[in-house]
């Protein structure tokens, strides 16, 4: 349907987009980036779930952790980088078959070498793609739709994270049951983001502007607020939901390495569905504040948890109550980077901003490991107020873009 229009300026390219009504386009974006990113939550919490697998041992822990934020750290820098030279669309199967191969690697594994390798290749194909995925769906998707868009595929990684920590839970530690599950519920996925991907048109957005890029002269790549405050979200989610779900369990609590994400990770599904009722009612800038603001008070009651020495009951609750403003800070996060990046720099814009997050996380794993419980929730405390601060100067210095059209 959009490559049968023909438009004489970037404005028609955007009105077109911007008023269009759902169709079966849409449909089809929705759906291959919702399954994209289901199977990616799946792969989220791989590295420390198989840490329970008797061949991984726990002086090798460490780097089984580190292989997953490696590979989409590599795969969100390259590809976010050649999303923006050669398209949107082309990527997609160069990623999804990344993906699978490290998949395949992961169920064929019996070793350490051959998980580590496997993983990144994993998550340098779906952890990588988020990048290309969510500037593809901010350039196609209509305004009144952007936002809910945005967080509805977002969150279904939420629902993969909660999905497999429950196989884990369930299964036990037969590998063989944990593996072919896991194959299973990473086939539906891939299956469905194959047939709908080779349905995908190219970013309307991205192709009108790759080839008119001289007389767009706005099309820069962004003024330094906005891309410190970002970068500023992007570290207190990053480090906060990986090292909270993903890391804490293996390091502190082994016993529950399988049930902490999952409790998080369907937390952050089921609060995610619910944020889609007003995302799009609240302002960005005041949906900051809120969320960051909520996430530094009850990461910071942790601390008391931990202090009183209270229940693990308790640390649930938390656990729970610190998952809706996580999860409305990652979407938050997730809307704004689109948002606020041109479309010829989107891809290095997020990229950049992810990059920056994931690296830290990557040394924060080293930095972090074998210290006390307490210690490590001060830096998650810390890590959330790094995130408020950044909530409070896009509110006072930044610009709202809630029903406003992307450059």
């Amino acid at each position: 349907m959009e490559n049968d229009v023909e438009f004489s300026t970037y404005n028609d390219v955007r009105n077109f987009l911007d008023s269009a009504r759902w169709n079966r386009t849409h449909t089809i974006m929705a759906l291959t980036m919702i399954s994209g990113f289901f199977v990616w939550g799946l792969l989220l919490v791989t590295a420390p779930l198989v840490t329970q697998w008797p061949f991984i041992s726990p002086s090798n822990d460490i780097y089984v952790l580190v292989s997953s934020p490696v590979g989409l750290l590599a795969g969100n820098l390259i590809l976010g980088y050649l999303s923006d030279k050669i398209g949107r669309k082309k990527l997609f199967i160069t990623t999804i078959s990344s993906g699978i191969a490290g998949i395949i690697g992961i169920i064929l594994s019996t070793n350490f070498i051959g998980i580590l390798a496997s993983i990144f290749i994993a998550e340098f194909g779906f952890g990588g793609e988020e990048t290309v995925s969510l500037a593809f769906l901010a350039e196609q998707f209509p305004i009144r739709y952007r936002g809910k868009v945005l967080v509805l595929v977002s969150n279904s990684a939420n629902a993969g994270v909660a999905a497999i920590s429950a196989v884990f839970i369930v299964a036990g530690y037969s590998i063989f049951t944990e593996k072919m599950i896991f194959l299973a519920m990473s086939l539906s996925g891939v299956i469905i983001a194959i047939v709908t991907r080779l349905k995908l048109p190219e970013s309307l957005r991205w192709s009108f502007v790759s080839s008119h890029y001289p007389e767009l002269t706005d099309q820069r790549f962004g003024s330094p607020v906005p891309i410190m405050v970002l970068m500023l979200f992007a570290i207190t989610i990053v480090l906060t939901f990986a090292l909270v779900a993903d890391i804490l369990g293996p390091y502190e609590y082994p016993k529950y390495t399988s049930i902490i994400p999952f409790i998080y990770g369907l937390g952050e599904a089921v609060f995610g569905y619910a944020i889609l009722a007003f995302v799009d009612r609240v302002g960005r800038r005041l949906l900051s504040v809120m969320a960051y603001a909520g996430g530094t008070v009850s990461m910071s009651i942790f601390l008391l948890y931990i202090y009183f020495r209270l229940p693990f009951d308790i640390f649930v609750i938390l656990l729970v109550v610190n998952a809706f403003f996580g999860e409305l800070g990652w979407a938050v996060r997730e809307i704004l980077q689109t948002e606020l990046f041109v479309t010829r720099y989107r891809g290095l814009g997020i990229a950049t901003v992810r990059g920056v997050a994931y690296s830290l996380y990557i040394i924060s794993i080293f930095a972090l490991s074998g210290i006390s419980v307490y210690n490590y929730m001060i830096f998650a405390t810390a890590a959330w107020s790094v995130g408020l601060i950044g909530s409070i100067v896009w509110y006072s210095k930044g610009y709202e873009t809630l029903n406003r059209s992307i450059s």
